[in-house]
């Protein structure tokens, strides 16, 4: 098996370093290419991903200076043609995803015999090729190809730079898919209307906010007038200290602020009541929170069941809960944000 020299490997290192400093949302852009090409050689160097269930290309770009050969891509030609009969092709749909080379499947004087060759290797002048996939399903593979368009082929020190490469390779994938997705939610975040009752914040280190939706930036101000800008006010990093293991509620007038924790984002929602509880359902809930039966708060507040009965209903439906529990749970926060 090749070994690969100290240069090769302080060259590799060098480009994984400089790859994964570029962070944009494309894992490989055409100036990427070009620092794969200078550790490889080759006379093109693209990258293609494709879904061959559906017969789709989903992205391709070319290396820098070779965007300038201008060589339009007939893809129905390649869908009919190359898909089924190039020899890397068909090995990555049975699942080799190491670094292949035109030269392990046939010699060139049989690759000169083949349709492949005169329909679309020959018209590129390609004669060599090294390709490597990112391991991937059917229908969203990942290929980065090199090709040659005269001698000498493609040794084996470049087949191991490229699979040396390749765990690489799907580590700048998974990182630009990352950075997209991000991208695209907090855009979407970015267009909610500032009056929405729900929000969202992202912490940074030691409560410094990394981002809050333009609803959150509303109800920080409103249920934390005292708050410092850009810090998480202290009643939350309280809560969060103590661990987050209940939501945090928090009252301001006839609203009414939630705050969950999930990981290292703040889910807030804010609740309007437009009909408060009366002094005596508050007296009835009073005693249910404290364990006591229907019949026994009857008892206490010299009431008949049935009435009492009916204020549990009145208060399910105020709070907007259905159960004894549920009610309790509620009532005890709205009091708790009271105190606060």
């Amino acid at each position: 098996m090749p070994a690969l020299a100290a240069s090769d490997a302080e060259r590799l290192l060098r480009f994984v370093a400089e790859a994964e400093s570029i962070g944009g949302d494309q894992p490989f852009t055409p100036e990427l290419l070009v620092l794969i090409g200078d550790l490889v050689p080759a006379d093109t160097v693209s990258y293609n991903e494709l879904d061959r269930v559906r017969r789709r290309n989903i992205h391709y770009v070319e290396r820098a200076p070779d965007e300038e050969d201008d060589l339009e891509v007939d893809w129905d030609f390649f869908w009919n043609i190359v898909i089924e009969d190039h020899p890397t092709c068909r090995a990555q749909q049975l699942g080799q995803f190491g670094a292949l080379k035109l030269s392990d499947f046939v010699s060139r004087r049989e690759l000169r015999k083949l349709r492949i060759y005169d329909l679309w290797l020959k018209p590129y002048g390609i004669e060599y090729e090294l390709d490597v996939a990112i391991p991937s399903p059917m229908w969203h593979t990942k290929t980065l190809l090199l090709a040659r368009r005269g001698g000498p082929d493609f040794t084996e020190r470049d087949r191991l730079v490229l699979d040396l490469l390749q765990p690489h390779l799907t580590r700048l994938w998974q990182a630009a898919r990352t950075r997209r997705l991000l991208a695209a939610a907090l855009a979407e975040l970015d267009r909610i209307d500032e009056n929405d009752t729900r929000a969202v914040i992202l912490m940074g280190m030691g409560g410094d906010i990394e981002f809050a939706s333009p609803p959150a930036h509303r109800l920080l101000r409103r249920f934390f007038p005292a708050a410092s800008a850009g810090r998480l006010p202290d009643a939350l990093s309280e809560w969060l200290d103590s661990g987050a293991g209940q939501p945090l509620m928090r009252r301001r007038g006839s609203a009414l602020l939630t705050v969950e924790r999930t990981g290292d984002a703040l889910v807030l929602q804010e609740t309007h009541f437009a009909v408060e509880l009366t002094a005596r359902e508050r007296e009835v809930l009073a005693w249910v929170a404290r364990g006591k039966t229907n019949a026994q708060v009857a008892a206490l507040l010299w009431l008949a069941p049935s009435t009492v009965r009916k204020h549990l209903e009145n208060i399910y439906a105020k709070l907007g809960v259905s159960t004894r529990t549920e009610a309790v749970a509620r009532f005890l926060g709205l009091l708790e944000s009271q105190a606060s």
